[in-house]
This record gives structure tokens, C-alpha cells and sequence, in this order.
């Protein structure tokens, strides 16, 4: 079943020998032999249910619902001006997936079904009638025969598109007005969850049914409060999973952006936890801790306090070159006594994605892990071109490019003291965190999931998608041991792509919320093989980053962003 699947052991003393090798696969172009396109294009949709064939062995006290989602297809035919290419992976056509997981019929093991649904079916219809793209969007390249006086004109013409959000997953979210039935969720004697929202960049999600993952309704964030006015906000809502409450932000773009903090009770009630001007720019997560939110603007700012983008047409073209003189800003905020930002600090330049983890020592200091890059460069890695390496694209970027300003990510932890709190008003000097760990490629990549248990709490392993320097992606899986910096890497065959890792603990309804044991559960991860333009689901046990059992699909299923284990309720 795994014969061609390796997990392999690296210690610290590894790190500087395995960041040479990475080098030297890129720059002998080792990619051009690692298939990834059928991830990317050609794409279809499986409404099903289809059950998948099961190999070894998935628990049955992991059974649910994993939802993933993210791009599906990366062009658009038969428009009126031809095929139309979306240029950024971002900017990819949502396309959500469902695998169910459920005990057989006998009670000997489980079986897998498996279904899809397209999310941007309006988007499409629009832009095969229009022959362009005249959306919002995150790195679609400006069409260079579109004179000033149209671009002008399209600036306020620009219809707002909602369909096509496909970043993260977020089940049973309370305060959310739904339009799914209250029993919509059911399927016979299974429960699914109460509602699904998927969230991108913006302060825009969309409902789907949890059942059938058809489009159901848009809600804002300013629906929520109105105070929320913003239209941006970040990709990834966080939940603290003992008490049940959500928290998120929203941004007001303007020469300098008003950034609102905000909470969403277990209940359902919707709090303003703080407000904060800053520059505006891309964040695409934050940092929750037990008893702080924690804001970090990286340098990926834009130009004209954001009003760049509605010009540009796409927010990738509206960010200001990335300038290594400025600092990271970061805003802690009380999220238990309602004392607002009680901290700012600065870091050396830098860009994230995402964020890990956060959680409290017992001096009061906050502790926060993250996916480090020393610039934003990695952003353009993510074009369509280089991912397919069409045109020499991917050598340009991953060979050449790499030589001026390399661009590899670090699993990085910073260390905020609790003496600073409540010291600094963003006036004057501001204190710097305590760099703590820093633990660089391949050792550790982006995508980074934990027990879900231990959110806001001190964990110990991280789960990442690295790589080797063998795709234009990702070619590996890596648990990180925070302490001992020892990594375990599950490593597939030529062409198996990972997506991101998500951890399904087990434990007992109604048990304890972080169990004892950080490793007591099952990673599931959906591979793609690329030499055969299949897929499968995979289920990894952490302890030993080995196969326990796959379920197999006679397709591909796109190479996405985000995904969420619901478990039956």
C-alpha cells in the first residue's frame, strides 16, 4: 500500500545540509519532473455522493465531514474574447469538496464518500458573456490592451462578485444570519453540521448548504454589526474551542486604515473589542491566545491606503515593492477585560500568511508561531505560470530569482513580554519581541495545522506542507517538534503533491478539551498523484508520520487551500 511512501527523521544538525540540498534541487530544476497540473487544470465536478475505494485503515472514531476547498478551474472557454486564463492561483474558480467518513454497514471499518460542488457558476456565465474579467481580484494580471479611458471606467463599473470565495472552512459559526432550513443538515440518521461558511480575503462569506455545497447566500461582516463596515477582513476566523467564541478583525481602508477587532460569542453576540489605526495592508490570519487577540500588519502594504486596488483592478498589483526598512506592526488586544490594545510591538520586515498557534506562559508573556518569509516575493511564486512552469516561468522564478532575493519560509516563534503591556501608545519607540525559534525550509513550509485541541494553548508539534525543492509547491509533509527541533517527514512517490494536513484528535464526546496526549489522533490530507491524474485521501498517524489507510478517487481533486473536519453533532 505505502511502498513507495518514506518517512524520514531530521535533527537540527540537518538543517543547514537539507537548506543546500533544497537549493541545489531548484537549481538543477528538479521540478520539471514532478507532475502537478492536473491539480491546476482540467478539472471537474462530482456532485455524487461517490464512494470511494478503502485501503487499510481509517479509524472509525474519525468519522464526520472533511470539507476542503479552494481553486478549481484556472481558465474560462468559450468566452466571448476566447478562453479567458485567470493568472494567480488565488484567483483560481472555487470549487469546495466533501469526503464523509462513516462506520460501515457491518461495523468493520468505515467507508468514504466523496462529492464536489462548483462555488462561481455566475462568475463564470458573467465572464464568458463579457470575454473579461472585470471582478475584484487577488493577482489577476491587467490586460495590456485596455486603454486608460476604459481601465478609468471600469474603476467604478466594477461589479462586486461573491462567488467565488474559497479560502477557508467555517462550520457551525454562531451570530451568522443562514438561509440553509434548520434541517437541511440531516442525511437519515447522520447529523452534519448546523451551517458552512467559506471565507476569503475579504469581509464577505458565503453559505453553503452543508449537505449539497451549493451557494446559498453572501453575508458581510457588517451584517454581523454595523460598525463593520470595512470591506476587508482576513481569510481565517480563529475559535477558542473551550469557550466556543470566534474572533476575527475588519478593515477600513483610507490613507491610514481603521482595523476593528471583533468577537462572536458561543451565543452568538457580537462584540467591538478594540479599534486601531495602522497602514493598510494584506493580512491573511492573526493570533488568538487565551486572553489576547494579536494583530500583525506585515510589510505588504498598498498603495493609496487601498484605493490603489480599485484602479489595479487586483490587490497583488496594488502593493507597494516590498521595502526592508519597515517594520512589522503588531497590536495586542484584550479580549477578557475589555482594556482595547494593551500592546504594540515592532519586527524586522518581513511577510506571513499564516499563523500557527499563540498561547500564555506563566510570566504573562504571549508566545506566537507563524510561517515566516523575509519578503513578499513568495506571492509571485503563486502565478499560474510558475506553478505550471509555463514558458520557462518556474525557472525564472524558483532558479534565477532566488539568487537576488531567496524567498523560503521559516517556522518561526516570537516571544512578547508582559512587561510591555500597557507601557507604549504606538507613540515613540516600540518595544520588539524575543526572537525564540526559528527553525528554516525544508525543515519546516506553510500551511500550518495543529491538534486543534491546544489552540490558544501551549502545544508542542506543528504540521506543515514543506518542500524539498522537487515541485513548484509542496512534495512533503513535516511535523515539527517546537522543543527538539526534530522534524518527521512523510515523503510520497515522484508527482504525490500533499495539501494541507489537518489533525482529527480523538476524544470522547464531551471529554476534555485538549487530551493529554498532543499526538492522540489521525492526519487526513488529500494527495494528488500527478503521473496518474488521481487523488486520494490519506490518513497518516502523527506518532510515526506513516501510512494507517487511503481512500482512493478515479480523479483529481484540485490543489486547494483550506479545509475542516466537522465531526457529527
Amino acid at each position: 500500500m505505502n511502498a513507495h511512501h518514506s518517512t524520514t527523521t531530521f535533527t537540527q544538525t540537518d538543517e543547514e545540509e537539507d537548506a543546500r540540498i533544497l537549493r541545489e534541487n531548484l537549481a538543477r530544476e528538479a521540478f520539471r519532473e514532478w507532475p502537478n497540473d492536473a491539480g491546476f487544470d482540467g478539472l471537474t465536478e462530482h456532485r455524487g455522493p461517490i464512494e470511494l475505494q478503502v485501503e487499510g485503515n481509517i479509524p472509525a472514531w474519525a468519522t464526520g465531514s472533511l470539507y476542503r476547498t479552494g481553486p478549481g478551474a484556472c481558465k474560462i472557454e468559450d468566452t466571448k474574447s476566447g478562453t479567458i486564463h485567470v493568472s494567480h492561483w488565488f484567483d483560481g474558480l472555487a470549487h469546495t469538496h466533501r469526503f464523509d467518513i462513516m462506520p460501515a454497514a457491518d461495523g468493520n471499518g468505515v467507508r468514504v464518500m466523496y462529492s464536489s460542488r462548483r462555488q462561481s457558476e455566475a462568475f463564470e456565465k458573467e465572464i464568458r458573456a463579457m470575454g473579461v474579467i472585470r471582478a475584484l481580484t487577488f493577482g489577476q494580471r491587467s490586460d495590456p490592451c485596455v486603454g486608460i479611458y476604459s481601465k478609468f471606467m471600469s474603476m467604478f463599473r466594477r461589479p462586486e462578485h461573491l462567488d467565488n470565495i474559497c479560502v477557508t472552512v467555517n462550520a457551525n459559526m454562531p451570530g451568522f444570519p443562514s438561509v440553509v432550513a434548520a434541517d437541511a443538515s440531516s442525511e437519515g440518521h447522520r447529523a452534519g453540521p448546523k451551517n458552512v461558511f467559506l471565507a476569503t480575503d475579504t469581509s464577505w462569506f458565503s453559505e453553503i448548504d452543508p449537505k449539497t455545497m451549493e451557494p446559498m447566500a453572501a453575508v458581510s461582516q457588517k451584517q454581523l454589526h454595523p460598525d463593520l463596515r470595512g470591506p476587508v477582513g482576513p481569510a481565517h476566523v480563529l475559535q477558542d474551542p473551550e469557550t466556543g467564541d470566534f474572533f476575527s478583525f475588519n478593515a477600513d481602508y483610507g490613507m491610514q486604515a481603521t482595523y476593528r477587532v471583533f468577537q462572536i460569542t458561543a451565543r452568538g453576540e457580537v462584540k467591538i473589542l478594540a479599534t486601531f489605526a495602522s497602514k493598510a495592508g494584506y493580512i491573511h490570519s492573526f493570533f488568538l491566545s487565551r486572553s489576547y487577540v494579536i494583530v500583525c500588519v506585515p510589510v505588504a502594504h498598498y498603495k493609496l491606503g487601498g484605493i490603489q486596488i480599485l484602479w489595479e483592478g487586483s490587490a497583488l498589483e496594488a502593493w507597494k515593492p516590498f521595502d526592508p526598512s519597515e517594520p512589522c506592526r503588531w497590536f495586542v488586544v484584550d479580549r477578557v477585560n475589555g482594556e482595547g490594545v494593551v500592546a504594540e510591538f515592532t519586527s524586522p520586515a518581513g511577510f506571513f500568511f499564516h499563523s500557527a498557534n499563540a498561547f500564555e506562559d506563566t510570566d504573562g508573556d504571549i508566545l506566537c508561531d507563524l510561517i515566516a518569509y523575509p519578503n513578499s516575493n513568495i506571492v509571485s511564486g503563486m502565478y499560474y505560470d510558475v506553478l505550471l512552469n509555463r514558458n520557462e516561468a518556474a525557472k525564472a522564478f524558483w532558479t534565477e530569482g532566488q539568487k537576488q532575493a531567496p524567498c523560503h519560509p521559516s517556522l518561526v516563534r516570537y516571544r512578547f513580554s508582559g512587561r510591555d503591556f500597557g507601557k507604549h501608545s504606538g507613540k515613540g519607540e516600540l518595544p520588539s519581541p524575543a526572537l525564540e525559534l526559528q527553525i528554516p525550509a525544508p525543515h519546516a513550509g506553510d500551511m500550518p495545522t495543529i491538534n486543534p485541541a491546544f489552540a490558544c494553548r501551549q502545544h508542542r508539534y506543528v504540521y506543515c506542507l514543506t518542500s524539498r525543492g522537487l515541485s513548484t509547491i509542496f512534495d512533503s509533509i513535516a511535523r515539527v517538534d517546537t522543543q527538539t527541533r526534530e522534524v518527521l517527514m512523510w515523503k510520497g512517490p515522484i508527482g504525490h503533491t500533499p495539501s494541507e494536513a489537518l489533525f482529527v484528535s480523538r476524544k470522547e464526546k464531551g471529554g476534555a478539551v485538549a487530551p493529554a496526549d498532543e499526538l492522540d489522533g489521525v492526519l487526513l490530507t488529500v494527495v494528488l498523484d500527478g503521473e496518474n491524474r488521481k487523488s486520494y485521501l490519506l490518513c497518516l498517524d502523527p506518532k510515526t508520520m506513516t501510512e494507517m489507510g487511503r481512500a482512493e478517487c478515479e480523479f483529481a481533486v484540485g490543489l486547494g487551500f483550506h479545509g475542516q473536519h466537522v465531526v457529527d453533532i
